[in-house]
């Protein structure tokens, strides 16, 4: 059975919206998520980090695209990674699942694949190339006010599964205290301008 770790998503007490599904691609948000499916994610939005868990289990045979989709309050990055492993006794059996992409906001996440060893290799499907593969992918701009989408595809088996963990890092927010010494130094910036004006003398014409 594939077991699972990692990927990028990233929220908290987030708004996640969902838009209408096309044919094949099963839409996933925290609120409504279909069977198989879970994103989980917990943390404060405004303070971060945010850490997301999400996946799929028991992917019927075929092609398969996943949408998981969140909106935030806030502008971050996001970082995290996928993966899918099979023992050697279930490699190219039914629990087995390839990976087409993984794109995080329209940006590819890296692949890399592993043996049954552990090993790095090159080529799915030579020798046992391919039992273990994962996506990873850092410091992806996440943006407030619009459908942020992680979109994984790949093709299942038979009863294939993945995962992901994730983490968002929402972009710094000067603290009140901050925004009070900043407020302070413009307003002497501009009374020491006044200042300098009206102490220059008025040009004299002839």
């Amino acid at each position: 059975m594939k077991r699972t770790l990692g990927l990028l998503a990233a929220a908290s007490a987030l708004a996640f919206t969902a838009v209408p599904a096309q044919a094949a691609t099963t839409v996933i948000t925290p609120s409504e998520q279909p069977a198989g499916t879970t994103f989980v994610v917990a943390g404060d939005i405004f303070n971060g980090p945010i850490a997301a868990t999400f996946g799929h289990t028991g992917i019927t045979a075929g092609d398969f695209t996943d949408l998981f989709q969140f909106t935030i309050p806030q502008n971050g990055t996001g970082s995290g990674s996928v993966i899918t492993s099979v023992t050697l006794q279930d490699f190219l059996g039914g629990t087995d699942l390839d990976f087409t992409s993984v794109l995080v906001n329209g940006i590819a996440a890296t692949l890399v694949l592993r043996d049954a060893s552990g090993n790095v290799c090159a080529v799915r499907g030579v020798g046992t190339c391919g039992a273990s593969e994962s996506f990873a992918i850092n410091n992806v701009p996440i943006f407030s006010g619009i459908l942020n989408t992680i979109e994984v595809t790949g093709v299942s088996r038979g009863l294939g599964s993945y995962g992901g963990n994730a983490t968002f890092i929402p972009s710094a927010v000067p603290e009140p205290g901050t925004w009070a010494m900043m407020l302070l130094g413009f307003g002497a910036i501009g009374f020491a301008m006044r200042r300098r004006r009206s102490a220059l003398p008025a040009m004299q014409v002839a």
